[in-house]
């Protein structure tokens, strides 16, 4: 509307302009001055097809778009009134293309340019929307994940950030300290989304206020979107997990396995295959997941009081060189084995002088294929052995009655 207002005021002012020019033109020139002086008709022509020229421009500036659904309310509403055409529809989805965008930014060495997002085509990408600048919970996320961009360009990703602000308004912010809550230096780019489509078509977009919630974004080196979250305003988010996503998302797509729950680097993943998935659980690798009741008996450094076997032949010695062995099954990532540690001690202690205890790593993957050969196929495993042979059935799992009570009655075996 402001626009439109301004345009006439400019119109009318070249109407009188005109005119003027037409009557001092009459009184000068004769037939052509008082055809344009006195009547003005060759001015009123000029400036009607200036106006229909100018009005043609407007619109051609921006096709309309047909409004979405709920354009009767809200900042959807103001742009259709306002200039009357709105935002485009939210697109982005996990499995979906990334909307690909074109717009001015601040770059790492501190210019502005043009941000294309398809000419990071071939990387991970870390697309965060934030709400505005010289704000609050903003500049903790935002340093946080400058301070954190080398680590993710060890793992081929790159990070850009955004908001509706202007180029200028991130400059301003970048060049404030960051004792004075600004962002000083920056090592990722920050987008300007002056339009705020980028934000609607990635479903960020306010509708009430027009400014984007904390959206987060990874994109595959294709441009497809993997994953996808919004925070309201107040949260902000962890960069770690962000880092974590991208780690466990390129490894799936390298290998073909899937990742459970809380997934790090060097982690037990699962083949996603029913027998991948039996033998997942089976190895007690869910154990990790008990209650805080079961936890009590959590050792920082579990099973770290028994000697661990380093071959085949050690155990085999182990077992025929004494009396009454107890040998423990167990895996560093397998929950029930940390949990269980401190009632294993406690056994240790008090028979000590009856009973030798070993254990075997199953987190090697000799001893786990080893293990496998045993017939063990949950951890941790207990057996038992007097006089060199196996005495009594294995206990597995976090069973400390049933694993009490074999222990005494291999103390009491003649």
């Amino acid at each position: 509307k402001s626009l439109v207002v301004m345009s006439s005021f400019l119109l009318s002012r070249l109407a009188a302009t005109v005119l003027r020019s037409g009557a001092a033109s009459g009184a000068a020139s004769g037939a052509l001055g008082s055809r344009v002086g006195a009547s003005g008709l060759g001015a009123a022509s000029t400036i009607q097809m200036v106006v229909r020229r100018y009005e043609d421009y407007l619109a051609n500036v921006r096709p309309p778009a047909p409004p979405p659904a709920d354009a009767g309310a809200g900042f959807h509403a103001y742009r259709l009134a306002e200039y009357g055409y709105t935002l485009p529809p939210a697109f982005a989805a996990v499995g979906r293309p990334a909307p690909d965008f074109n717009a001015g930014a601040v770059m790492p060495n501190g210019e502005i340019d043009k941000l294309k997002l398809s000419d990071y085509k071939g990387k991970w990408v870390l697309l965060f929307f934030y709400p505005k600048d010289f704000t609050f919970v903003c500049p903790t996320e935002i340093i946080a994940f400058s301070e954190a961009a080398d680590k993710f360009r060890e793992h081929n990703a790159e990070i850009i950030g955004c908001s509706t602000d202007t180029e200028e308004t991130h400059l301003a912010w970048i060049r404030t300290s960051r004792k004075r809550g600004g962002l000083g230096e920056m090592n990722i780019p920050l987008v300007a989304d002056v339009t705020k489509d980028i934000a609607a078509q990635y479903g960020t977009l306010s509708n009430e206020i027009g400014i984007a919630f904390r959206g987060t974004f990874i994109i595959n080196p294709e441009g497809v979107i993997e994953s996808t979250s919004v925070l309201n305003f107040p949260v902000g988010r962890s960069v770690e997990e962000q880092l974590r996503l991208i780690q466990a998302l390129q490894f799936v797509a390298e290998h073909g396995e899937v990742c459970p729950v809380g997934w790090k680097p060097g982690d037990k993943t699962m083949i996603p295959t029913t027998d991948g998935s039996v033998e997942y659980f089976a190895s007690g690798a869910t154990e990790q997941l008990g209650t805080s009741a079961e936890k009590e008996d959590d050792d920082e450094d579990f099973a770290s009081f028994m000697p661990s076997m380093s071959s085949p032949s050690e155990l085999e010695a182990t077992i025929s060189g004494n009396p009454k062995v107890v040998v423990e099954y167990m895996a560093s990532w397998c929950g029930k084995c940390r949990q269980i540690a401190g009632f294993v001690k406690g056994l240790k202690e008090k028979y000590e002088r009856d009973v030798k205890f070993v254990k075997v790593d199953t987190s090697d993957p000799e001893w786990d294929a080893y293990a496998k050969e045993q017939g063990v196929h949950a951890l941790p495993a207990f057996r038992f052995y007097a006089g060199g042979k196996e005495s009594g059935s294995e206990v597995s799992g976090y069973k400390k009655k049933s694993l009490g009570e074999a222990v005494e009655r291999l103390v009491h075996e003649e």
